[in-house]
This record gives C-alpha cells, structure tokens and sequence, in this order.
C-alpha cells in the first residue's frame, strides 16, 4: 500500500463511523466474477497494446455513476475527490478518465457482453437464495431526454428518441421496461424502447415466474404457461367493469404498487438526469446499470429490515 493510500484510510475510518452505505454494498456482490465478461471485451487474441483499465474497477465505477446519476465528468472528478468513492473502488493509484468509461461502455454494448453482466448478477442473487416465489411485477417509466430542436433529426444526432403523451403531459425521450419480484422488490429484466411504445408491447414474463402482476395498460395481453394473470382489469366500450372486478383490481392493485418503488429510487434518489446519451442501445446499457446499482441499494435496505445480511466473499 503506497503512503498516499495508507493516509486515505486513515481518513476514511472516520467516515465509517458515521455510516457509509457504499461499503455495505461493496458487501453485497462478488466482484471478481465480473471480471472475465468485462475482459473478453477487450482482449483479442493479439498481444501488446496499451494495457486496459482493471475490469473490476470498471465495473464499479460504471455502478457508482448510476448510484448517484454521475455524468462521465462528474464520476471522474468525483472518484478523484470523495474518500468513500476511493475507498469503494478499493483505492487504486488512478481512476478511469471519463473517457475511459465512455469506451467501457459502448464496448459493452456493441459486444453484447452486458447482458452477461445481467446474468452473472441473477446469478448471485439466486445463489444468495433471492428467488421468485410469490411472483413479478411488470411496469414501465418514461425516461425524459433533451427535445430535439431545429435541424437535429436531420443531423441524425437523435433520431430513436420519440414523443409520447400521458396524463396531457407530452415527452420526448425513452422507455424503461423493468420487471421485480413481488418476494424482494430486486429487478429480475429490464427491456428500453422509444418513448412511443406502449408497455404492453414488451413483454419480459417467462415460465418460472409464478404470477404476473401488472396495470390496465397490459389487460388483454398473454402469459406464458404456467403463470397466473394478475393484470388489472379494466372495462371497454361495450362492456363495464363488474364489482367482483373491481375487488379484485383492489387486492392486486395493493400487490401490484411496491413495484414502482424502484422507479421512484432511480430518480429520486439516485438523482437520475435527464438521459444524455443517444440511441437506444446506449440508453439501454445506461439502464442495465441504473437496475444493477438498484438491486444492490436494494439488498442493503433488505439486511436493514432483518430480511438479508451481508454475504461475505
């Protein structure tokens, strides 16, 4: 450990004391398994080059700047100045530039190997025995970004946001489809589309899930085998809605609601910005993140209420 590090944690032992909920959360997942993925996007098969950033370093600092809605600058420059931030990346002699975290990013998503991100982080959760028992809950968010003004669509700068109009409240940007499960509120999938799509064109159910619990939006759509259909019900045209309906939409309504707990934490109290990246596939890479950095916000407040505790690795 070099001096300047040895100095740091002696700094940040008197932050503990007061709480630092990134350090439970350093707790929470096996880092190193995350390694090989974010490795394979760099290496090859041909030798020498300039060495890359260190993959778990990477990965940690990709899940810092969705905890706290960091744009690539702000995660540099923050990384380099908070203690808790050094101490949760295990205080390396240097931090990624934003640069660095651009390319780790777009390398991801043009791989595909952020979907096995994903999978490794299911993975731990089932292996931590976070299993669906009881069901998922299916919802969706509008994600705001910048209104193209002038000639930008002719420029082709953003042309797969789209507008979409709910509560007369019209936006522009994108859509966060995201499935949790009724047993831990954890995100199990995630789907991001243009804001235009309506949700029930995404469907991120599979056997296995138990029961499905979504709004009215998705009345009418299907299940897969197996699973019990909780979507609300809603009446048409030529059809009302009977009392026994309405009971029912009550008991599955109350069942249904903590699902969108987690799109209140994802702004609220990560502070997400308006999206500033463009295309789809960058939005959703962002959003890949946003859900990793929430299920492990979420694990800490499941240890808090006695539900979970810290797994040691």
């Amino acid at each position: 450990m070099s001096f300047n590090n040895f100095v740091l944690k002696q700094e940040y032992q008197k932050l503990q004391q007061l709480g630092d909920r990134l350090a439970i959360i350093n707790r929470k997942i096996e880092w190193e398994k995350f390694r090989p993925i974010i490795a394979s996007v760099y290496h090859d098969g041909k030798q020498g080059g300039r060495p890359h950033t260190d993959e778990v370093l990477t990965a940690q600092c990709l899940v810092l700047q969705a905890l706290y809605g960091l744009s690539d600058e702000q995660l540099e420059f923050q990384c380099n100045d908070r203690i808790s931030f050094r101490n949760f990346l295990q205080l390396p002699d240097k931090v990624p530039d934003f640069s660095t975290i651009w390319n780790a990013r777009e390398r991801l998503a043009q791989s595909g190997q952020d979907e096995e991100i994903w999978s490794e982080l299911q993975r731990q959760l089932v292996e931590q025995c976070f299993v669906v028992t009881k069901g998922v809950i299916q919802d969706a968010t509008i994600q705001e970004a910048k209104k193209p003004h002038g000639t930008t669509f002719r420029k082709g700068r953003d042309e797969e946001g789209s507008f979409t109009v709910k509560a007369n409240k019209t936006s522009y940007g994108y859509k966060l489809h995201a499935k949790t499960c009724v047993d831990f509120n954890l995100i199990r999938e995630i789907g991001t589309t243009t804001a235009s799509v309506h949700d029930s064109r995404i469907d991120l159910l599979k056997e296995g899930d138990i029961a499905s619990y979504r709004d009215k939006g998705y009345a009418g759509t299907p299940v897969p085998a197996g699973v019990t259909d909780y979507t609300l019900k809603k009446g048409a045209r030529n059809r009302k809605i009977t009392c026994l309906e309405i009971e029912q939409n009550k008991v599955w309504g109350k069942i249904r609601s903590p699902g969108e707990r987690m799109f209140h934490v994802m702004k609220n109290c990560f502070g997400t910005p308006v999206i500033a990246v463009t295309r789809t596939y960058r939005v959703h890479i962002k959003n890949l993140f946003l859900a990793f950095a929430h299920n492990l916000f979420q694990l800490v407040t499941l240890e808090k209420c006695g539900i979970a505790r810290a797994i040691p690795f």
